[in-house]
């Protein structure tokens, strides 16, 4: 008689418990192995986020294939605009005008509508910016302009000191009290508006040495575009405009720097003409790592001319864009619509110390009157 079999025998107990335990081992390992690798990607990324010079995150800039571009340039296509050369139509001024040097030119056609010493050279003081602001809105793209850039000691220094020193200041860089905004960060966009709007050397500085590391290369770089622009009698060595033998320009090349400018919508906005305050945003960040902002105002360089001359009205135009300049003379680069054809036409005027002993106010009032003479004479 055969021995009956017992269920559940001690062997297959055994096995039974194994087997779930070897599951447990190999379900448990799988999610430790998972935790550890998604806190290994988490933490690796947030090592590759560059860092500002504060220790604040910045926006990483993505990598892009030599050749494929992800990104458009402010500005990239200006197109030359050759001037004809004077005709029996072209108006030589005289004593129509204060000014010394001035030109007027018919974009479109090329044609020089009326002129004064127009191949004279000159030092352009601010209306040097211009060409600034072409040169960086070429080498900035539309995702740079929300970037921003700290303003550090050694621009505070540099600015302040040396050629720069008692030139326009927009950056509240020291008030009164002795306390610096040194620290404080800008948007391009902002920097750039600065150096349109209320003609600031900091601002400058700072987009120069963020595109070409020194106000030097960005020079090169501004030389560089004069002579692809064909300006024979324009050359730069400093990025701001101060007086210098080594910074020239005539009538007829500011006019087609500007004409060049004015092909980019951003500059023209830049230079549009204000009445009032232009108003940017400062940035720093507290004891506790919390963003703060407060308004700077741009004063526009305009504005310091119009209240001298409130009377100021042009009947054929209406002015686009202007970029006023001031050193020992007076200047004004000046884009203009036609009211009645719509053709753009630019005005350079420009002064020089002759030994009159007018002091600003009567030089910006004069400045003034002769743009609403030419404007008002050659424009329909």
């Amino acid at each position: 008689m055969n021995k009956p079999t017992t269920p559940n025998s001690p062997k297959k107990h055994l096995d039974g418990e194994s087997l779930m335990a070897i599951f447990l081992l190999i379900l448990t390992a799988f999610l430790l192995l998972t935790v550890s690798v998604l806190t290994f990607r988490a933490c690796a990324n947030e090592q590759d986020k560059p860092q500002g010079n504060d220790g604040i995150t910045t926006p990483q800039t993505p990598i892009v294939p030599p050749g494929q571009s992800q990104q458009k340039n402010i500005f990239s296509s200006g197109t030359v605009v050759p001037l004809a050369g004077e005709d029996a139509n072209t108006k030589t001024l005289s004593d129509e005008i204060d000014a010394y040097y001035a030109i007027l030119i018919d974009v479109k056609t090329g044609k020089i509508v009326a002129q004064k010493n127009s191949e004279l050279v000159f030092s352009p003081a601010s209306m040097t910016k211009v060409m600034t602001l072409i040169v960086a809105c070429e080498n900035l793209t539309t995702d740079d302009l929300d970037r921003m850039l700290p303003y550090t000691h050694d621009i505070h220094e540099y600015v302040t000191t040396g050629d720069y020193f008692d030139m326009d200041i927009a950056l509240p860089v020291i008030t009164e009290s002795g306390i610096s905004c040194i620290g404080d960060y800008y948007t391009i966009k902002d920097l750039l508006y600065g150096i349109g709007v209320t003609s600031a050397a900091d601002c400058a500085y700072m987009i120069a040495k963020e595109i070409a590391g020194s106000e030097e290369a960005f020079v090169d770089m501004m030389n560089a575009k004069a002579r692809e622009l064909g300006l024979t009698d324009t050359q730069f060595d400093n990025i701001v405009g101060f007086d210098s033998a080594e910074n020239v320009t005539t009538a007829r090349d500011m006019a087609q720097i500007m004409a060049y400018a004015m092909q980019c919508n951003l500059i023209v906005d830049i230079l549009k003409p204000r009445t009032t305050s232009y108003s940017v945003r400062a940035h720093y960040w507290d004891d506790d790592g919390i963003e703060q902002t407060y308004g700077v105002h741009f004063s526009p360089s305009y504005q310091s001319r119009l209240k001298n001359y409130p009377s100021f009205s042009l009947t054929g135009a209406n002015i686009e864009a202007c970029k006023t300049g001031y050193t020992d003379q007076s200047f004004i680069v000046t884009s203009a619509i036609s009211k009645s054809t719509g053709a753009r036409y630019i005005l350079v005027l420009g002064d020089r110390e002759d030994g009159s002993g007018d002091n600003r106010a009567t030089k910006y009032k004069k400045t003034m009157m002769d743009m609403e003479t030419l404007f008002n004479t050659f424009v329909p």
